[in-house]
């Protein structure tokens, strides 16, 4: 069904029937003739209306249409035609008049029809009208005009019996379809001899500058029947309006229930809409609409279905809102920019009004269907949001930050958010540890005493040792420092030892993954235990001969520290610039053997620290000397 109908068959007309076709807008378009018809677009998106009608007619067709737009696009000077148009849309509202530019007139001027006619009998010069064939009976009053008169009419099928029955010389017809250029109009001056032309003052659409070019390059006299003043909307501007009623696609942002809290724009575009795709829980609130429904979530489907009704207005709806986690990405890149977003109330605001609590600093952590780190986050954030659905449950995150040390929380779940047995649970981690709650549900926690500053070179003295080997604070911070690690880097530890740099590492990729690895399963235990500490459960241990028994299939690194390779130096390296060329490498050495293997890689960069700390003997302040450090940076390959 058309949402816009378009009264025409000048230039106008049919440019905005052009244009709805190639923007696949479904619109009526009326004409009084079949060669109007026929110049108009054969589109599937056209529905052609051909006859004349009065405003009983109008009436009728606005009534059973129900138009949000009623375009007039008819001739200036078909003041009948705009006349029953304006008055038979009066209850149905919508009324657009499409006006042509203002261009000045030129040459003589006229208000009617009887003025030249006047004008006209004061001489006996030979005459083009270009006024078309609905003047030529009131041409006929002029003195000898069949002698005197060309006329140029559109070439309809009758118009040489039309124009010979009103006594005009069929022989002067000069039947052809415009817009005319200024050569074509010199060309039509010339064949007829003509001394003066007649013409309306139709703007740039209806070739007006081109019509007084010629004349002027002529030398011959212009007589201008000037237009109605009238009162409307541009080209331009109608074409906009046109806009609105294009047949889209949408992805909308259902909110949590699909009515409670969907947003009036939301609402209208899915009771406007052809078509709703969506799951079966966000569908179910609309079957009062009597739409046709497709259940349907997976994103390529979708696309197929789109791709195969291109001439329906399309509403694809996602849970929530389409910027928190949503399929609606992935869908409007595979469109290509052809469908509009609409949001909606995500989870994490609705939730956060029931318990209230501000959003606007939270960290959003998605498990749904995905792995993710969640006590690190925590400890770092005083309020996060964990969307859930996958294999962790509120119970498991409830014990995993229960391990981590993050006891003093507060746990807020949600579920049902939006229907009537919505309900949120709120107590510290161990008290949940063994709570039972629906799938469709999410979770909040607030840390009140959480980490503000990401700590750099932690004091030996906080982390859990043994005799095991420690990458000492200060040689930690500059290690640390030149690896530049991103929030959701993936970090190798190669003879993680203690674990403190796999810890400072993953206190800087909360988002990200530290994988650490020593031959040693003491080491791998101790740096289980600092990851326990320092809540960091976004580190993964392997207790292998690197590189011989690593994983192939363990992700690539983006920054790598090398703490001891037991003499395989060259195999390490080669393993971590197979699995990624621009890994960022540092690594240290004790030994002057060590230093020397690291001037082979013409990359290397090599600092050599020493470090002096105080101790205190008696009542006195000694320095203690540190081991001298050789630090090295291998730049990535390409750099």
């Amino acid at each position: 069904m058309s949402e816009i109908v378009i009264f025409g068959g000048a230039t106008e007309g049919r440019e905005l029937a052009e244009y709805c076709a190639e923007n696949r807008i479904n619109a009526d378009v009326c004409v009084t003739t079949s060669f109007g018809a026929a110049l108009l677009p054969n589109s599937p998106y056209i529905r052609k209306i051909v006859g004349r009608m009065d405003e009983f007619q109008m009436s009728e067709l606005f009534r059973k249409n129900k138009y949000r737009y009623i375009i007039d696009a008819t001739h200036i000077y078909a003041v009948e035609a705009t006349k029953n148009i304006r008055s038979a849309s009066t209850e149905s509202g919508g009324y657009i008049r499409l006006v042509r530019d203002n261009v000045v007139p030129s040459g003589t001027l006229a208000d009617s029809i009887d003025d030249i006619v006047n004008l006209l009998n004061q001489n006996n010069k030979t005459i083009l009208s270009t006024l078309g064939s609905k003047e030529l009976p009131a041409l006929t009053k002029v003195k000898n005009f069949r002698d005197r008169i060309w006329y140029r009419v559109l070439p309809t099928g009758n118009i040489a019996d039309f124009c010979e029955n009103l006594g005009y010389d069929k022989n002067k017809i000069i039947a052809e379809k415009g817009k005319f250029t200024e050569e074509r109009n010199i060309y039509h001056i010339n064949i007829s001899g003509a001394e003066i032309l007649l013409t309306k003052q139709t703007g740039v659409y209806g070739g007006y500058p081109e019509k007084i070019s010629a004349c002027q390059k002529s030398g011959i006299e212009v007589i201008t029947l000037t237009r109605p003043s009238e009162i409307g909307y541009g080209m331009e501007q109608v074409k906009n309006l046109i806009d609105n009623c294009k047949n889209k696609i949408y992805i909308v942002g259902a909110g949590m229930n699909g009515t409670k809290t969907l947003t009036c724009q939301a609402l209208e575009i899915i009771e406007n809409a052809h078509i709703l795709i969506g799951s079966e829980r966000i569908l179910k609130p609309f079957t009062y609409l009597k739409k046709t429904v497709i259940t349907e979530y997976i994103t390529e489907k979708i696309l197929d279905y789109i791709n195969n009704n291109t001439d329906k207005t399309i509403a694809v709806l996602m849970s929530g809102d389409c910027g928190f986690y949503s399929g609606a990405e992935k869908l409007a890149g595979l469109l290509g920019g052809r469908c509009e977003i609409i949001c909606g109330i995500s989870t994490p605001v609705y939730m956060c009004s029931k318990i209230g609590r501000k959003w606007e600093n939270m960290k959003f952590i998605s498990l749904h269907g995905r792995e993710n780190n969640i006590a690190v986050n925590v400890m770092q954030n005083e309020l996060c949001f964990f969307l859930m659905g996958g294999t962790v449950s509120p119970a498991q995150l409830c014990e995993r930050l229960n391990k981590y040390g993050l006891t003093d929380i507060t746990v807020f779940i949600g579920e049902n958010l939006g229907y009537t047995n919505e309900k949120i649970t709120s107590g510290k981690p161990e008290g949940l540890i063994d709570y039972k709650s629906e799938n469709l549900c999410a979770v909040i926690t607030e840390n009140k005493s959480y980490l503000k500053y990401i700590p750099s070179g932690i004091s030996d003295g906080e982390f859990i040792q043994s005799d095991i080997p420690m990458t000492k604070a200060e040689i930690r911070s500059l290690v640390i420092s030149w690896l530049n690690i991103g929030k959701n880097s993936v970090c190798w530890d190669i003879g993680c030892g203690t674990g403190s740099v796999s810890v400072e590492m993953a206190l800087r990729c909360p988002d990200g993954k530290v994988y650490s690895f020593d031959r040693k399963s003491q080491a791998v235990e101790l740096t289980l235990e600092n990851a326990v500490k320092f809540s960091c459960d976004n580190i993964q241990t392997s207790c292998v001969i690197f590189p011989d028994d690593t994983p192939e299939n363990v992700p690539a690194p983006d920054c790598v520290f090398i703490g001891g390779t037991s003499g395989k130096l060259r195999e390490t390296i080669d393993f971590v610039r197979k699995k990624n060329r621009s890994a960022r490498i540092v690594l240290t050495a004790v030994s002057l053997e060590t230093v020397s293997q690291c001037l082979e890689f013409p990359e290397a960069e090599i600092v050599q620290i020493s470090a002096t700390r105080t101790r205190k003997i008696g009542n006195h302040t000694m320095m203690s000397a540190e081991n001298p450090v050789f630090i090295v940076r291998l730049k990535p390959c390409g750099e």
